[in-house]
């Protein structure tokens, strides 16, 4: 028994030393219960040093550890892999709706200002993302869709000048957190301007990601809204479902937000957590594979 145990749909395993010690770790490899282990032919009985309940685990024919009172079991495990995807374990919550009839709102969502940020401003501003086209073939999965960011008048204040408007919108891994890293696009582009490749690896799997885009401004035919348009197609494999659009909020100063605006130099394919200045948690996340 001694060595690395796993649970089948519980992100915990069972380290049971030579010295007839335990303890239960979690993804991060940190002890949560630990105890001594009484092993016999036929499983073993846990004991903790706290006031958890004795355990009982049975062992299997086919060589599991049956959990005495509960349909769960633990196998051998040569490794600690987490089940728990980068955004479950920091709480990055799918918040936005592919295909809402009502854009969303996002607060802080754009910013402007001139010069070297002389006036600098942050207002809010609404996203919706639509798909118009998600067919698979040969065993890849494209996905066409548009996100579309509408800019109110009354979220730019007057300058009186030439002014800098910005926005930020990415795609991620929602498995691993990789930021799947595109250059910003200034201005009216083509999707021959945009064109990107990315490998995610998760859980030992290989999932290559490539995708193109196109960029588009407007001004609203019905008042004086600005509306964006970034027109996606994405091809994935048909097995992997972790595509995450985000609309990014703009940080509250002028040096944050040129920071934000160079993260492709600084922190290619970076975890979401840690691409500093943004916030995670004030972007709206919509799931493209759903």
């Amino acid at each position: 028994y001694i060595g690395l145990w796993g649970y089948y749909d519980i992100d915990l395993w069972l380290r049971v030393h030579e010295d007839s010690t335990f303890e239960f770790v979690n993804s991060e490899d940190e002890a949560i219960y630990t105890g001594t282990a009484d092993a016999d032919e036929y499983g073993m009985d846990l004991y903790f040093d706290d006031d958890t309940p004795q355990m009982r685990l049975d062992l299997s024919v086919s060589g599991d550890l049956l959990e005495v009172g509960s349909s769960d079991a633990l196998h051998p495990a040569d490794a600690i892999v987490s089940r728990a995807t980068c955004f479950e374990k920091n709480g990055l919550e799918i918040n936005a709706a592919v295909d809402s009839s009502d854009p969303i709102q996002l607060d802080s969502g754009v910013c402007s200002f001139t010069g070297k940020g002389s006036g600098y401003n942050t207002d809010l501003c609404y996203w919706q993302v639509t798909k118009y086209n998600d067919v698979t073939h040969d065993g890849i999965r494209e996905i066409q869709f548009d996100a579309v960011c509408y800019i109110p008048d009354s979220s730019i204040p007057y300058f009186g000048q030439t002014y800098e408007t910005y926005i930020s919108s990415e795609l991620y891994d929602a498995y691993t957190g990789t930021w799947l890293t595109a250059s910003t696009a200034r201005g009216d582009t083509g999707r021959d301007k945009n064109h990107y490749y990315h490998t995610v690896y998760w859980n030992d799997n290989a999932y290559d990601i490539e995708f193109f885009f196109s960029t588009d401004w407007n001004m609203s035919s019905t008042s004086d809204d600005k509306i964006f348009t970034k027109s996606y197609v994405v091809y994935l494999p048909e097995d992997y479902d972790g595509l995450v659009f985000a609309a990014q909020a703009q940080p509250d100063n002028y040096a944050d937000a040129m920071a934000l605006d160079n993260l492709e130099n600084v922190s290619p394919e970076g975890n979401i957590m840690d691409l500093s200045p943004l916030d995670p948690y004030a972007s709206l996340y919509f799931n493209i594979c759903g």
